[in-house]
């Protein structure tokens, strides 16, 4: 995926590039292998290596077609892969065969991330409205989704309001100079 993300950047522009320039879509992969594994902490481990293999391909891929990264952005992004890979690996194991009081918030953790992004960087950093809204029905679409017992909406808003919290802390970081 972190390959295909090189090559998408170059060629997807205006209100798609967000499905190859966001941290939202990069949590996808984590998530889906993570559901695919037996327990948490092996969702967890699933997460984390699919994150930094994500940061590995793109870099590398990157790197061959002529555009380098400084080796604090690669460390920076790594460090992402480190703290978001287990929490949407072990969030995907969960979401799929955890214990239902688990199941619920499990199951907002991607819908909240496309969201928060989609309110923060999209709409409110941006002023991207078109992304904005991509994102925001994707979140909508993935809550849908994702969320087959009702109840378990009841987590949405405090996952958003964590993811919030997350994309304005990356987008402080991302200000400062690499």
């Amino acid at each position: 995926m972190g390959s295909l993300t090189s090559f998408g950047q170059s060629h997807l522009e205006g209100t798609l590039n967000p499905l190859v320039n966001s941290a939202s879509a990069w949590l996808v992969v984590p998530f889906l292998v993570g559901a695919l594994m037996r327990s948490p902490s092996s969702g967890a481990l699933a997460g984390v290596l699919a994150c930094s293999l994500q940061v590995v391909g793109y870099f590398v891929t990157s790197e061959l077609r002529g555009f380098p990264a400084s080796s604090s952005y690669v460390v920076f992004w790594m460090v992402c892969a480190i703290v978001g890979g287990p929490v949407f690996g072990a969030g995907g194991q969960l979401w799929r065969g955890g214990r239902e009081r688990l199941t619920g918030p499990a199951s907002t953790l991607l819908p909240a991330v496309f969201l928060a992004e989609g309110i923060w960087v999209y709409g409110t950093v941006l002023g991207d409205a078109g992304s904005a809204v991509l994102w925001l029905a994707i979140g909508v679409a993935l809550a849908l989704v994702l969320t087959w017992r009702a109840r378990a909406l009841r987590w949405l808003p405090v996952t958003v309001s964590v993811g919030v919290a997350c994309e304005v802390l990356l987008t402080q970081v991302l200000s400062e100079p690499f």
